[in-house]
């Protein structure tokens, strides 16, 4: 399953016809093609919280300092997840407009709890209150998030089933990403290293790369959403472009399908044994009997 995978899929379904080749091909409907898929995995990823997006962060909390960067690949955070690891207390917000603002004119009456609130343009850093000093310094806020990595690059391989990257080609392993320094063909030493330096495969040397990932940068990249779910997304906007006629509209069921599946839950047993009881999981619920 890949970007090349999906394009080939659409356009013979379509009755068109691609090359092997779909990142920096000439041709229009490849083009065509890796546009909508683009457009189309990001409208995927932005359309519901995937557990496949879920993310973790921390920051360390620095004497004077109230700004701290987010994670890279940052999308937005979970509502209620921000705790003081080291107090075990709540990191209350996000603060509004009216509250910041109460801040700097009157400044803030000391309270037990932490408060955040994101700021800038591109939401790239968090505003910590109090400013942490001495008496805070060290402690850790750590918090969930949602990534805006919706593709990945094709998985590393080596001893013998290994590919001959491009420098700045990237792979993925065990869920982190690379970059390639250099070219050569992978060896045998998979990646697994997540510090700032590069390190060599046996062949090839990766450097570890934690920034975003919103676009099909190669043919061999996958969505990390469903595949057919994307395909039908392409399929719908090629079709309607082209003004092709006998596509169903299922792209909007089958996104609310898969999501359905993906939810997290518990099961929750709203009856004791013996008794008729209410199972719930996630956003469906099941009438039983208890045994």
């Amino acid at each position: 399953m890949s970007l090349l995978t999906a394009c080939q899929n659409v356009a013979n379904e379509c009755g068109y016809q691609i090359g092997d080749t779909v990142v920096g091909s000439t041709d229009q409907t490849s083009k065509q093609l890796l546009a909508i898929a683009n457009r189309i995995i990001n409208e995927m990823g932005i359309a519901y919280p995937w557990s496949k997006l879920f993310a973790s962060a921390s920051i360390t909390l620095v004497d004077g300092q109230t700004e701290y960067e987010l994670p890279a690949g940052f999308s937005y955070y979970h509502y209620e997840t921000f705790w003081n690891q080291s107090t075990r207390w709540r990191v209350l917000g996000p603060m509004n407009e009216q509250e910041y603002g109460e801040i700097r004119g009157y400044g803030l009456v000391p309270v037990a709890y932490q408060r955040f609130q994101l700021r800038g343009c591109t939401d790239s850093r968090l505003v910590i209150t109090p400013a942490p000093d001495s008496s805070t310094a060290g402690q850790v806020i750590v918090f969930e998030y949602m990534t805006d990595r919706v593709v990945r690059p094709r998985t590393w391989t080596g001893n013998g089933t290994g590919f001959h990257p491009d420098v700045g080609d990237y792979c993925s392993y065990n869920g982190n990403y690379y970059t390639a320094v250099d070219s050569a063909f992978t060896d045998n030493v998979p990646p697994t290293w997540t510090d700032d330096v590069p390190h060599s495969d046996g062949g090839v040397n990766w450097l570890y790369y934690s920034g975003s990932y919103t676009q099909f940068l190669n043919d061999n990249d996958e969505p990390i959403l469903p595949q057919r779910v994307l395909e039908q997304g392409m399929l719908e906007r090629f079709a309607e472009m082209h003004g092709l006629e006998g596509v169903q509209p299922r792209f909007n069921d089958q996104l609310q399908e898969v999501f359905g599946n993906d939810i997290p839950g518990k099961i929750l047993y709203a009856a004791g044994a013996g008794t008729n009881a209410m199972f719930a999981r996630s956003n469906r619920v099941v009438f039983g009997t208890i045994l």
